[in-house]
Formats: structure tokens, C-alpha cells, sequence
């Protein structure tokens, strides 16, 4: 495990295995090896839950006697829409009847419609506050507005707290957002008080160009310390989507307890509290690919790495 504070508060449980999903797409029965291999791997401090959409639960059954109270199945739930909301929820209460101490459900994520269904977050939020909830949301500037505005409003007037998922890619260059949409979303979302998450897209810890999606790829390092800085330092719009657009990793640093990009720096408490309340984590199909190249880069090592 990464023996300093800094490192370790910015990695902890950073990457949800979404190993069911593009471009790994793989079948249950590999993706649930995997993440048993994971929970039992030298790296599993860096690991969240296992991404999986409410459709599927009732294909877990078989998988049962794979995890204990010890090593549990930890989940984050993809719902699909207000039609199959009730029967997706016997498919959740099911599921942990079923797993007991060995599974727990941690998060739920929640396709965000642009009818922005109040009646359907409502019913969500009250049937699920025991978890947290992120609601996916897509579109352009003036639609991201109206739903993180929509879910401000929730929030402020409902119990249980909405954060929002923001989508970084996908196998195409176009699901590819730019720097500047991904610093908005971080920005805007900031100043409402919502929580983050995102998913896809982000294999490679910095920033660069990939041949295989023609076009440039988010780095998940240059992302979670936008967000961090975002949080602890207030810092405006430009400053966002410069952290997030920087290639050169001699730009960023960690010390024995601190995070620096250029001339911001953020200790190892401000680290943890701002993974815990703002940027929570990311979806990945592939938990080896970024862990690979950590190891290659010049700012994991030193003092910060055992």
C-alpha cells in the first residue's frame, strides 16, 4: 500500500470496476474473477465497488459463496428508468437477502432523463437514503445547467443528497468531452454543492493523445486534482480546465503530505475531505491499466511511494 498520507488519501477507493462495460465488456463470470482477484490483491485499498446495472443483480446468485463478511461483494447499482424502479428495487432488497454480511450495495447511480422527473428522484431518494446517489447527466451547457440547478433544488427540499455522475468517454473520439465542458461540470457542480463522480475515459493517469480513440484521452490524475483544487482552493474556471488540459507531469507533485500543481497546493486533510464530500470516484472498465502506468510516472515515486 502507499505509505504516505497524501497518496493513499488521493487514491483510496478511487476506481469503481466497471469490467462489465466497453471496451472490456466482459461476462459476469470474468468481471466477478477479476474483482475477487482484486479484493484480495496487494491493490485493493485503491479499489471501489463493482459497477453493475439493477438488470443483472438476480445473475449474482451463483457467485454467492465467492465473498464473505471479510471480502465482500461491494456494489454500485445502475438503475435504468421510473418504469422498472419498483422492480429493480426487489431486485436490490433480494440481493442483499441473498449475500447477507458477504455483499453490500454503496452507491446508486441514476440516468438523469431531460424530463428531469422530480416524481421519479423523490421516489428514488426516499425507497434508497441509506445510500449515496448519483444522477448521470449529459448535454449541452445550458441543459447541464438546468439539471444541476434541478438537482440543487432536490437537494435543498428533499432528504437524502443527489451528486452527479459526468461521463469522461467511450470507444469513440466523439464521447469524448472537451477540457473546458469537463471544467465547467467540476466548476458549476462546486458552486451548487453537489458531490462527483464520473466514469469512462479515464484509463491513463495524465492526459494524452491515444491513436486507438483519434483523439485526446482525460488522465484520471489531472482530473481528481482539478476537482481537489476545485474544492479546497475555489479556483476559477481557467485554472480548472488548465490542471485538466496539463501534460507535462513535472506539473504535478506529491509529498509526504501534500498534492502541488504548479503554484496550488492541498495537505493530506484536505485531500481526504474533499474525496469524501466532492470527487468521489471513477468508473473503469480496466483496474490494471491505470494501476500499470502509475508506476511509470515520476510523481508517484521518491519519498511518496513505498
Amino acid at each position: 500500500m502507499w505509505k504516505e498520507d497524501a497518496v493513499s488519501h488521493f487514491m483510496t477507493e478511487l476506481i469503481d470496476y466497471a469490467g462489465l462495460f466497453p471496451p472490456a465488456a466482459l461476462s459476469l463470470t470474468e468481471a466477478i474473477k477479476n474483482y475477487h482477484s482484486y479484493i484480495h490483491g496487494p491493490n485493493c485499498w485503491m479499489l471501489g465497488p463493482f459497477v453493475l446495472p439493477a438488470s443483472r443483480l438476480k445473475e449474482l446468485e451463483p457467485f454467492r459463496d465467492d465473498f464473505n463478511d471479510q471480502y465482500p461483494l461491494r456494489l454500485s447499482v445502475i438503475l435504468s428508468n421510473s418504469e422498472k424502479f419498483e422492480s429493480e428495487l426487489m431486485a436490490l432488497q433480494l440481493f442483499l437477502e441473498t449475500y447477507k454480511n458477504a455483499g453490500f450495495i454503496e452507491t446508486i447511480e441514476v440516468p438523469l432523463s431531460s424530463q428531469l422527473d422530480y416524481v421519479f428522484l423523490e421516489k428514488v431518494t426516499k425507497q434508497l437514503a441509506d445510500y449515496r446517489i448519483f444522477c448521470e447527466i449529459t448535454g449541452t451547457n445550458d441543459q447541464l445547467l438546468a439539471k444541476l440547478d434541478f438537482i440543487q433544488k432536490h437537494n435543498k427540499t428533499s432528504p437524502g443528497s443527489l451528486g452527479i455522475k459526468f461521463r469522461m468517454g467511450g470507444i469513440t473520439s466523439n464521447l469524448f468531452p472537451t477540457a473546458k465542458q469537463v471544467a465547467f461540470v467540476i466548476y458549476e457542480s462546486k458552486q451548487r454543492g453537489l458531490a462527483l463522480k464520473f466514469t469512462a475515459g479515464l484509463h491513463h493517469p495524465l492526459r494524452q493523445y491515444r491513436e486507438e480513440v483519434e483523439t485526446f484521452m482525460h488522465g484520471f490524475v489531472n482530473v481528481f486534482t482539478a476537482s481537489i483544487m476545485a474544492y479546497c482552493r475555489s479556483v476559477n474556471k481557467a485554472i480548472i480546465q488548465a490542471i485538466l488540459l496539463d501534460e507535462d507531469m513535472t506539473n504535478f507533485s506529491f509529498t509526504r503530505d501534500t498534492l502541488s500543481w504548479c503554484n496550488l497546493t492541498v495537505n493530506s486533510s484536505e485531500i481526504n475531505h474533499a474525496r469524501n464530500f466532492f470527487a468521489a470516484s471513477y468508473g473503469s472498465c480496466s483496474f490494471d491499466e491505470p494501476r500499470q502506468e502509475l508506476g511509470e510516472l515520476t510523481i508517484f515515486h521518491g519519498e511518496a511511494v513505498r
